[in-house]
């Protein structure tokens, strides 16, 4: 992804905490979200390195009473289906995919 975020510190995202697998909890802020039939993606930047990261995209796997799981997304074609999918949505950012 392209640097999205000149202007990250003037916008107040939303932000979601998530464990990683050594079970240190990471904030990512929220640029955007889309849906694909009957699944949704989150595009997200770590909050802390928001000037200096590319941004992830991640699924929605379940959701439990009080917490909502995402997945990155690491399969080829559905991340080059979703990053088109932000791409067309077009509003305050550019989407490219590198190889």
């Amino acid at each position: 992804m392209s640097d999205i975020f000149e202007e990250a510190e003037e916008l107040e995202f939303e932000i979601v905490t998530m464990t990683d697998e050594d079970g240190t909890d990471v904030e990512f802020s929220i640029i955007d979200n889309v849906a694909s039939g009957t699944d949704r993606y989150l595009l997200v930047v770590e909050t802390e390195k928001m000037d200096e990261t590319q941004a992830l995209i991640l699924k929605e796997v379940a959701i439990d009473a009080n917490d909502i799981t995402y997945e990155m997304v690491e399969d080829d074609a559905e991340f080059d289906r979703v990053a088109e999918l932000f791409a067309q949505k077009g509003e305050d950012y550019e989407v490219s995919i590198d190889d």
